[in-house]
């Protein structure tokens, strides 16, 4: 386990081959603009661009008292009033009229988790606004002069501060990212469902005593990471793909900070403009393939496909009614009985074989669906989510652990023959997204980034094989090359 935190080289002989393949023609455009090396210079990793997973925003003023001291539990307060004006403003406002289709080049961003009325038509209620927000627990205390905190140094529910999280969703760039749309003529995103756990766009909100932060998980190196057998597809080969798509990430990046700036200065006059690359640094495209190349399944996700038992195919019914029986198994946060599981695998409850104390829910009632009938299910653990965040709260976005959900033809028969759920696998995202944490955190976490893997493929096996109402034959795993 420990091996897969390091950025060591992989027994492939990946330098060479990688660059000549990157850089023999159309795709050194579009490595340059999303920050991977480039050969301009002729000298292979000597020129290029540095890429983090994360990017910073903007910085809101703590709250301060007469004393000119952090109010603790006011800032705390100020974070959740931050992140609901953005949520309102990205939920009820069309972003062109606002600012202008010179910024605005797709569609209108809407706010994930929200009813389809609303992201249609801006008719959204108050409380599923609110409840769009997703809220990341941490070790920390919102208070650290909290009278309990300072007797006992336990930090109770009331007391733990959490990180506000936002998925943002555009209809054009995720059907082009899913491979819905075509990138240009008929060219489109290979394997396009198979992504669909890299999204949504996340945007997150907390604090410390020094500043309200707003941070990202920046397109531009989440297209890198997790879209790596589009930078080596066939594709690239076409001028106009290779340009068309370089384009998408760094578009993607300014609307969803232009939308970001604007609510935050109308929330707050004293808001600063930050650009502050976050995280993890890739210098160089060979770490970049490293680290899918070091990962398990060679790919920053596990896929498995399911068929009937009848040999039937699945209809979109099917698919919308697996995802909820995952999510119903799981437990859903905010509800009585969230992170509790009594449903009985093989005799015993499920929570007998989750990990200790793992309690896990899903964020949301009901998936997000995004474009092409994929359904995304936002899975939670306070344990791990602590944990993670115990690592540094810049952290936040790339959580919480995604599962999806699609019928795809895998046989290419015509029919829906296959169920193919997701996984995020978190042996990568503990390379990619957490590889700035010292190497104790590190060592620390090698043993969690199993029970979360394995908590995660033991919730959805007992949903269904109790709670879907299909009889399915056994999964069997779809692997998709991410490298070339």
């Amino acid at each position: 386990m420990k091996k897969q935190f390091a950025h060591k080289k992989t027994e492939k002989p990946v330098s060479g081959w990688v660059r000549k393949a990157l850089f023999g023609g159309a795709a050194l455009g579009m490595v340059m603009t999303l920050g991977v090396p480039s050969a301009m210079a002729g000298n292979g990793n000597d020129d290029f661009a540095t890429v983090t997973p994360y990017s910073r925003i903007a910085r809101l003023p703590v709250v301060k008292d007469a004393y000119d001291q952090v109010d603790h539990v006011a800032t705390y307060a100020k974070v959740k009033a931050a992140a609901l004006a953005l949520a309102n403003y990205v939920a009820l406002y069309k972003d062109a009229t606002v600012l202008g289709d010179n910024i605005i080049k797709g569609e209108d961003w809407v706010l994930g988790g929200t009813s389809l009325a609303c992201r249609k038509t801006q008719t959204c209620t108050a409380d599923e606004i609110k409840k769009a927000i997703i809220e990341i627990p941490t070790p920390q205390p919102i208070n650290p002069n909290d009278a309990t905190y300072l007797a006992t140094g336990t930090v109770t529910e009331a007391n733990t501060k959490k990180a506000s999280v936002l998925d943002f969703c555009n209809e054009v760039f995720a059907k082009q990212a899913l491979g819905v749309s075509p990138i240009v003529g008929d060219k489109k995103v290979v394997n396009g469902y198979s992504h669909t756990p890299a999204l949504p766009c996340k945007v997150s909100i907390w604090n410390d005593d020094d500043h309200i932060y707003v941070d990202m998980k920046d397109p531009n190196a989440i297209f890198s990471l997790f879209f790596t057998d589009v930078l080596f597809s066939a594709e690239m080969a076409d001028p106009a793909f290779a340009e068309a798509i370089s384009d998408l990430p760094p578009q993607v990046k300014s609307e969803i900070r232009a939308v970001v700036l604007h609510a935050m200065n109308e929330f707050d006059a004293k808001t600063k403009t930050v650009d502050k690359a976050l995280g993890s640094k890739f210098l160089n495209m060979d770490q970049v393939v490293d680290v899918v190349a070091t990962s398990p399944y060679q790919s920053p996700y596990k896929h498995v496909g399911y068929t009937k038992a009848d040999g039937s195919a699945f209809t979109a019914a099917d698919s919308l009614n697996v995802t909820q029986a995952i999510i119903n198994t799981m437990s859903i946060n905010g509800v009585a009985g969230a992170g509790t599981h009594p449903t009985i695998v093989d005799g015993v409850t499920l929570d007998s074989i989750l990990s200790a104390g793992s309690s896990w829910r899903s964020a949301r009632a009901t998936p997000m669906t995004l474009p092409g009938n994929n359904h995304v299910i936002e899975a939670c653990s306070p344990k791990y989510a602590k944990m993670a965040m115990g690592t540094g709260v810049h952290h936040v976005t790339a959580l919480p652990c995604e599962i999806t959900v699609q019928i795809i033809d895998k046989d290419k028969n015509g029919t829906a023959e296959t169920l193919a759920i997701s996984y995020l696998d978190p042996h990568f995202m503990m390379n990619a997204m957490f590889g700035d944490i010292t190497e104790e955190e590190k060592i620390a976490f090698a043993p969690v980034t199993d029970y979360i893997m394995d908590d995660l493929q033991k919730i959805v096996a007992a949903a269904l094989a109790t709670n879907s109402g299909i009889a399915l034959n056994p999964g069997v795993q779809i692997s998709y090359n991410m490298l070339p």
